[in-house]
């Protein structure tokens, strides 16, 4: 016999988490909203937590628009959905576990508070989508570099170069280039084992450059044309030459500051550095030369000019902090000046793929 009272209570029951299924769906579609989509793929607002994720982690989301973090984010993915379809992919996996790792231990170091539970593998798919971009952009702007109208000098300040060579003798060069240039990719190493598999002598050398001036028309040349092997011949000789370069940075605010102590206060004229500077072997007055980096945010804001001045009084004495010259260095401000152009540069390059990609990739914005 039925107990209908018991089927009753049954029903109830179902009803209830059923109903409880239906609200819990309708939120968590409610909450991850689509935001983009690429080529049909959708990217929802749990992507965006995602990266938000990665961004503290690596510590540069501060102040941060939820629209420019959706922007990067289109940004990133459509340079991946480009990696994703080149045939000789490069393996990221080391270099993006070497990042992690270096990352994690700085904030180790610093004892940083995470705001999200740390998830490694969405951490390491944001470095690699960032790293793919960065690299990919790079390789665009080599493209470009000869339309930015820079000058050998210029080039010395932006880049540092490393240069390593090989070199070999043989009667068949021909032959020995033909097999080098049929290699899938040509590196360093790669071509070292090559000359050993072939029983081939060879020796190495590396050394670091500086000014770009002192090498060799055709070796600079290649290096200005972003040719980063290069292979020369010269008789039954080879040198097959790997350039290496990076971006230069340099720090070069000096201020030459004179300090002056006082019983009394002093007015302006005695402070005036012309006459502090027929003053250097009075007692009260000690001279010398400073990073501006280094200086105190009350030096910072107030010493701008020549004769500029802060004083640091107290119940015996006054100290005056006079500035009386400032050097930059010229190598500084032509390094700033340069990465302006580069940047500027890079910014349209990477405005240029976006537009160009979102039409091929099919880039939707729903609700971004």
């Amino acid at each position: 016999m039925i107990n209908l009272k018991t089927t009753k209570i049954n029903f109830v029951k179902i009803f209830l988490i059923l109903f409880i299924i239906t609200i819990s769906l309708n939120l968590h579609s409610l909450e991850n909203k689509i935001l983009f989509k690429i080529n049909d793929n959708a990217y929802t607002t749990l992507d965006y937590k995602k990266r938000i994720a990665y961004l503290d982690f690596v510590g540069s989301n501060q102040n941060l628009t939820k629209q420019i973090i959706i922007e990067d984010l289109i940004s990133a993915t459509l340079f991946f959905e480009y990696y994703k379809r080149i045939k000789n992919k490069k393996n990221y996996d080391l270099d993006v576990n070497n990042i992690y790792q270096e990352i994690l231990k700085n904030n180790n170091k610093n004892n940083k508070v995470y705001k999200n539970i740390l998830d490694k593998e969405n951490i390491f798919f944001n470095i690699k989508i960032d790293l793919i971009r960065k690299n990919i952009l790079e390789n665009l702007l080599k493209q470009e570099i000869k339309k930015i109208n820079i000058s050998d000098e210029e080039i010395n300040l932006l880049y540092k170069y490393k240069i390593k060579y090989i070199n070999l003798k043989s009667n068949e060069i021909d032959e020995i280039i033909k097999e080098i240039k049929s290699l899938n990719k040509i590196n360093f190493n790669q071509i070292l084992t090559f000359l050993k598999n072939k029983n081939i002598n060879f020796f190495t050398k590396e050394k670091q450059i500086n000014d770009l001036s002192n090498l060799d028309t055709k070796l600079k040349k290649n290096i200005k044309d972003n040719n980063n092997t290069i292979i020369l011949e010269k008789n039954n000789e080879i040198s097959i030459i790997f350039v290496e370069k990076e971006f230069e940075t340099y720090d070069g605010i000096i201020a030459h500051l004179y300090s002056v102590k006082s019983k009394t206060k002093l007015d302006n004229k005695n402070l005036l550095c012309e006459n502090l500077m027929n003053k250097e072997n009075v007692q009260n007055i000690e001279n010398k030369k400073y990073k501006y980096k280094d200086l105190n945010e009350e030096l910072k804001l107030n010493l701008i000019n020549v004769n500029d001045f802060v004083n640091f009084s107290n119940e015996e004495e006054n100290i005056y902090v006079v500035l009386c010259d400032i050097k930059f260095d010229v190598e500084i401000l032509n390094n700033i000046k340069i990465n302006k152009k580069i940047n500027y540069y890079v910014k349209i390059i990477e405005s240029n793929f976006i537009k160009k990609y979102s039409k091929i990739f099919n880039l939707t914005k729903v609700d971004a």
